[in-house]
C-alpha cells in the first residue's frame, strides 16, 4: 500500500489553515501547517512534502520567495507548489508562474475547487515518467535531460576525476547546436525535442565511432549543447591544430548525420559550433576546477566561432536589405468553434537560400545590428507587392510592427497606409511592443489616425514581456494575440489555463477577441477552443503558405483526418 501524501499548509491566519485542512481531508494526506515563510521553507526541506499551499502575504519570507527557494534548489524543486492569495489578477499569476508555481488558489475558497486541484497536483506528481527507474525516487534524475536522455556534466564529474588521475590528461569536445532558438521558432517547440534527441543520438555515436571511452553529457537539463570526454593519451592529439582538426572533423559528420534525418530542413538551418581542448592533470590543482577550466577552453573556442558567424550573418542580412531579398509568406488564422479560414498573418523571411529562414531570428538579428527599420522597410514593401496581386475579399491580414516604428515619420506616410485604406476592413496591425512605450496618451493618438483609415489593432504577445495589462487598457486593441509562451504544454499547467482564461474574459470585457497563437498539438488545440479562444493559429493547423490560398474546406479536412487518426490510435490500443 502506498504511502499517504504530505501536504504543508503555510498561512498565517489559523483559520485559513483550519479551513484548508478540513477541505483537504477527502485527499487522506498527512497535514503539516508554517505560521510563516521562515518556518513554511524549513519544514519544507525537512520534510520534502508532496504539495505545499503558500499563503503569498506572510510574516519573514513571502510566498513568492518560499515559491522562488523552494523551485530554485534540485532537492525541493519537485515538490508541487501552490499559492494562495486574496488577488488573483493576471500580474499576480505571471509572477507565480514565472517563479515556477504549479497553480493558484484565489480566496475565498470553493470546498469542491480546492479538492479537484490538489488532488489533480497530487496525481499528477505520483503518475509523472522519469527518466531512469531507478532514479525515480532520487534527485539524480534531475541530473538527466530529458530531450536528449543524455546526463548533466554534474553526473559524470567522478568519473572524469577518475579518468584525469589515471590517463594524466583527457581531451574535451563541446557542440553547441546553431541556431536552436531559431529552429525552435520556426518549427515549434515538439520538433525541436525531437531534433534534440537526434543530435544527441549522433553526438554519441560520433563519440563511440571515434573515442571508444567516450563519455558524453549534455551541458545543461533543458540546453542545446554538449560535451565529449575521452581518453586522449596515446593518440596523435599533442598538438593544438590536432584539436582543432578533431574539432573540424566532428562537426562536419554531425551536420551530415542531422541532414539525412531531416532532409526536408533547409541545409544552412542545421548546423554546430564545435570546439576541443585538453586537460593536463596538475596535482596542486582541484580536479573539479582542472575539469570546468577544460571545459571553457573548449567553449571559448566555440564563442570565437559563434562571433565570426555573427559578422557573416551582418554581413548576409546587409546584402538582403540591399537587395531586397525577402520573402513573403501566409499562415492561416482560423475561427476556433467553427474551423473557418478568418484571415492571414503576413510573415517575412529571407530568401530561401539565405540563413535567415525564420522570421524571429530575421528581425531579432536585425535589432541586434541597428538594421530594424532598413529590414522594416523592405519587408512592408515586398508585402504590399504581394497583397497588390490577390484578391482580398472576406479574409483579414495581420502584419507585425514594432511600437516604435508607429511613431517614424516615413512609415506614417508610406504607400501601404494609403492601400490599406482602400481596404478598408482588411488589415490588423500587430503592436509588439520590445521596449516600453513612453507615453500612452500619445501613443493612443497615433493608433487612432490608423483606425480612422479602417485598420485595426492587435497586442501582440499577450501574458508576456511588456503586453502589459497597462498597454491593454490604454490602447484598446482589437486583438490580443495570446503569447505561444502560455499555449505551450496549456493542457498540463493549471496556471497558464487560468491565465488564458483571464485574457479571455479581459478581452471580451473591452471587445476585443482573442487569438492564441503557436498551436502545435491537438491538447493545446482542445484547450484553447473550450477556454472560449476566438482564433487559432499555429503548425497543428497549418504551416506558412505561399499563397493565401489555404481554404475553409482544406481547414477542417485536416483537423477531421487528425482526429480520425487519433481514433484509429485509441483503438489500436
Amino acid at each position: 500500500m502506498s504511502e499517504r501524501p504530505v501536504l504543508l499548509i503555510a498561512d498565517d491566519d489559523e483559520d485559513v489553515q483550519r479551513l484548508l485542512t478540513l477541505f483537504v481531508r477527502p485527499l487522506d494526506c498527512e497535514v503539516l501547517t508554517a505560521r510563516d515563510g521562515e518556518e513554511a521553507l524549513a519544514i519544507a526541506q525537512a520534510r520534502l512534502p508532496d504539495l505545499v499551499l503558500l499563503d503569498v502575504m506572510m510574516p519573514k519570507r513571502s510566498g513568492w520567495e518560499v515559491c522562488q527557494a523552494l523551485k530554485a534548489v534540485q532537492r525541493t524543486s519537485h515538490i508541487a507548489v501552490v499559492l494562495v492569495t486574496g488577488r488573483g489578477d493576471v500580474k499576480d499569476r505571471l509572477t507565480g508562474l514565472q517563479l515556477g508555481a504549479d497553480d493558484y488558489l484565489v480566496k475565498p475558497f470553493n470546498r469542491d475547487e480546492v479538492v479537484k486541484r490538489i488532488g489533480a497536483l497530487l496525481h499528477r506528481k505520483h503518475r509523472e515518467p522519469v527518466p531512469g527507474a531507478e532514479a525515480a525516487k532520487s534527485s539524480e534524475s534531475m541530473l538527466f535531460d530529458r530531450a536528449s536522455g543524455l546526463p548533466t556534466v554534474p553526473m559524470v564529474l567522478s568519473r572524469l576525476k577518475e579518468m584525469l588521475i589515471e590517463q594524466s590528461e583527457i581531451g574535451i569536445v563541446y557542440v553547441d547546436i546553431e541556431q536552436f532558438e531559431q529552429i525552435e521558432a520556426e518549427y515549434g517547440w515538439a520538433f525541436f525535442d525531437e531534433f534534440l534527441r537526434c543530435a544527441g543520438e549522433a553526438v554519441v555515436g560520433e563519440a563511440r565511432a571515434r573515442f571508444p571511452k567516450a563519455l558524453v553529457a549534455a551541458n545543461l537539463v533543458g540546453g542545446s549543447s554538449f560535451y565529449i570526454f575521452f581518453e586522449s593519451r596515446g593518440t596523435d592529439l599533442r598538438q593544438e591544430a590536432a584539436f582543432d582538426t578533431v574539432a573540424n572533423d566532428v562537426r562536419e559528420k554531425l551536420i551530415t548525420a542531422m541532414r539525412e534525418r531531416f532532409p526536408a530542413m533547409q541545409q544552412g538551418q542545421i548546423g554546430f559550433f564545435v570546439g576541443a581542448a585538453r586537460i593536463d592533470y596538475r596535482p596542486q590543482i582541484r580536479l573539479e576546477r582542472q575539469v570546468y577550466q577544460g571545459m571553457q577552453t573548449a567553449g571559448d573556442a566555440v564563442r570565437d566561432a559563434e562571433q565570426q558567424r555573427k559578422k557573416q550573418l551582418t554581413r548576409e542580412l546587409r546584402d538582403i536589405i540591399r537587395r531586397k531579398r525577402v520573402t513573403t509568406l501566409f499562415q492561416p488564422i482560423v475561427w476556433a468553434q467553427e474551423g473557418n479560414v478568418f484571415g492571414y498573418e503576413v510573415l517575412t523571411r529571407g530568401a530561401p537560400n539565405s540563413s535567415f529562414r525564420n522570421s524571429d531570428m530575421l528581425f531579432g538579428f536585425a535589432r541586434d545590428a541597428k538594421l530594424a527599420w532598413a529590414l522594416e522597410t523592405v519587408a512592408l514593401e515586398n508585402a504590399l507587392k504581394r497583397l497588390r496581386s490577390f484578391d482580398l475579399t472576406g479574409r483579414k491580414y495581420l502584419l507585425n510592427l514594432e511600437a516604435e516604428m508607429f511613431e517614424e515619420s516615413e512609415f506614417r506616410i508610406h504607400e501601404m497606409v494609403s492601400f490599406f485604406s482602400e481596404h478598408r476592413g482588411h488589415f490588423v496591425f500587430e503592436l509588439t511592443e520590445r521596449a516600453a512605450i513612453e507615453d500612452y496618451a500619445v501613443f493612443r493618438r497615433l493608433l487612432d489616425e490608423f483606425r480612422d483609415k479602417g485598420i485595426e489593432v492587435a497586442i501582440d504577445d499577450a501574458g508576456s514581456g511588456y503586453a502589459s495589462l497597462e498597454a491593454i487598457a490604454a490602447l484598446s486593441p482589437d486583438y490580443l494575440k495570446i503569447t505561444k509562451g502560455l499555449v505551450s504544454t496549456l493542457a498540463d499547467e493549471p496556471i497558464k489555463q487560468d491565465l488564458v482564461k483571464m485574457l479571455v474574459d479581459l478581452a471580451g470585457k473591452i471587445g476585443a477577441k482573442t487569438l492564441a497563437e503557436g498551436l502545435e498539438t491537438v491538447e493545446e488545440y482542445e484547450w484553447c477552443r473550450d477556454l472560449g479562444v476566438d482564433l487559432l493559429q499555429g503548425y497543428y493547423l497549418a504551416h506558412p503558405q505561399d499563397e493565401p490560398r489555404i481554404g475553409d474546406e482544406e481547414v477542417q479536412a485536416s483537423l477531421a483526418a487528425d482526429a480520425q487518426r487519433r481514433l484509429a490510435t485509441a483503438a489500436a490500443h
